[in-house]
């Protein structure tokens, strides 16, 4: 039983695996036999490439580096401050959370409009700052870490800011390493901002390339997929462990 589960795991993931295997071979076999035209055309030739892939690349690491600043008091206020209707607050993240993208974006829309931010880096980083899924898992995370480190902490200092660098961020480090290769996945994805958002090309990102892929062949649309997907792949490959850590609630 054991071994056919681990076949049935094993087929599971090439199965997964089998479309990134395609797109690499077909950006290097374009046309049935071996050619690097297709990433000649897309580095020499192709340069809104450029524009819209350190776009992304903006957009993505300030997104996640600024998400783990909130996220880390917010998490830390929902598990051990007092406050009146501190689990309802937290019922309403929890929905928030469950809430597709397509239901938020018309009040984000409107509210970037009345804030003068539409079509701006800022109006594309600051509504994913908010979001509430990092709060969600690091609270839980937090219920098990040691609140005696925190006690004592807070006899020998009365800033906020030590506390949560010198006491919790210790404990909860893997899970925020965790939540950060969760928010730049989705930040490196997203397509409805930039396109709903932004008006001037110059501030789009590369999902935006590969949604104007009429304007495109498939020449360079494959060796554009490729590039796409490394940074993603670099992340798992050197915080795998952390991100299979961070995720496993663990007894104090």
């Amino acid at each position: 039983m054991k071994h056919l589960l681990r076949f049935l795991l094993y087929l599971l993931a090439a199965v997964f695996f089998l479309p990134t295997l395609a797109t690499l071979l077909l950006s290097f076999f374009p046309e049935g036999e071996l050619s690097l035209s297709g990433y000649d055309d897309l580095f020499f030739d192709c340069f809104s490439f450029y524009t819209m892939f350190w776009n992304s690349v903006i957009y993505a690491y300030a997104i996640t580096a600024l998400q783990l600043v909130v996220i880390l008091p917010a998490a830390f206020a929902f598990s051990f401050a007092r406050f009146k209707h501190k689990e309802t607050l937290f019922f309403f993240y929890i929905i928030l959370m469950m809430m597709p993208l397509q239901v938020m974006i018309l009040p984000n829309y409107i509210g970037l409009r009345d804030m003068g931010i539409l079509n701006t880096r800022a109006g594309i980083i600051l509504p994913m700052i908010f979001s509430p899924f990092g709060v969600v898992v690091l609270r839980q995370y937090m219920k098990n870490i040691d609140a005696s480190v925190i006690e004592a902490t807070r006899l020998e200092t009365n800033s906020m800011v030590r506390l949560l660098l010198h006491a919790v961020a210790p404990q909860v480090q893997v899970c925020l390493y965790a939540v950060g290769i969760f928010v730049f996945a989705e930040s490196w994805n997203m397509l409805e901002q930039p396109m709903l958002l932004l008006q001037d090309k110059n501030l789009k990102t590369l999902t935006i390339f590969f949604n104007n892929s009429t304007s495109y062949g498939d020449q360079i649309l494959y060796p554009a997929s490729v590039v796409f997907m490394i940074p993603i792949l670099l992340l798992y490959l050197f915080f795998h462990r952390e991100l299979e850590r961070g995720l496993t609630l663990h007894d104090s």
